[in-house]
């Protein structure tokens, strides 16, 4: 594994979705369970392993489920579709914001969500990232991935914001810099041997994504008319669940090629 030549070659994504792309990697035999691990907690921020779910074994784990499959989840209060477990896994992975479910022959196995804490390390703002593990209610299934389309719909709205009126400070052609990243998410460099497309529409989403959640976030800021904040919150919401969507789309589609 090679480092990234500069932060141009890096993608902010959220934890589960760097830990899903490393898996996709080491499935397809490109990177070892050590190295795919490691990876996994990214490079954008300073990270260590924390306790919880050993990464190593998990990722050993996936060869002996029949007919594996991962699932990215990306929850919100009041959207929690898709998620798999017993109940204390739900604000677990609402707080998070992502979750990773796991199934086996189209069974919930189980579900990961990521856990973060603040650490000092020579004076260096880190995270030390773990894993959290809560096994699926037994015999539960998971409703099929959603169909494709999401792509289309991102671009038809961001030409609709593009076109449109309503100020947004969003480029996604460009990389989000390290200071608007969260610590729920994290920089990783793709690995090689993505399809374009899918890296394309990767990209796009989780810039998309991570953009408009932070204008979300600082809309406070914004000294606008009623009708025109109303206008600019109804295109954040869309962009920021089309963006989700996508991401969704791209992540699983890149895991489906992998482990079939």
């Amino acid at each position: 594994m090679t480092a990234p030549d500069s932060a141009q070659d890096l993608l902010a994504l959220p934890r589960a979705a760097v830990l899903m792309l490393w898996a996709a990697a080491y499935l397809r035999g490109d990177a070892g369970p050590d190295d795919a691990a490691e990876l996994s907690l990214g490079v954008g921020h300073h990270a260590v392993g924390g306790e919880g779910e050993d990464l190593f074994d998990w990722m050993t784990g996936l060869r002996r489920l029949p007919l594996a499959q991962l699932r990215l989840v990306l929850p919100r209060p009041g959207r929690i579709a898709g998620l798999v477990g017993p109940p204390s896994a739900l604000p677990a992975a609402i707080e998070a914001e992502q979750a990773v479910v796991v199934t086996a022959a189209g069974i919930a196995d189980h579900t990961l969500v990521p856990e973060i804490e603040p650490v000092a390390d020579r004076g260096r703002r880190g995270f030390e990232v773990s894993w959290s593990r809560f096994d699926a209610p037994l015999g539960q299934h998971v409703a099929p991935a959603a169909a494709g389309g999401a792509r289309e719909e991102l671009l038809r709205v961001l030409r609709r914001a593009a076109e449109g009126s309503v100020d947004l400070d969003l480029v996604p052609e460009e990389p989000v810099e390290a200071a608007r990243i969260p610590s729920t998410w994290t920089a990783t460099v793709l690995p090689r041997h993505l399809d374009p497309g899918d890296a394309h529409l990767l990209t796009l989403a989780a810039r998309t994504l991570l953009l408009t959640r932070n204008e979300l976030e600082d809309e406070s800021s914004h000294t606008i008319g009623l009708s025109d904040a109303l206008a600019r919150r109804e295109l954040l919401d869309e962009l920021h669940d089309q963006s989700g969507a996508a991401l969704v789309e791209a992540v699983e589609r890149i895991m489906a090629s992998e482990i079939s």
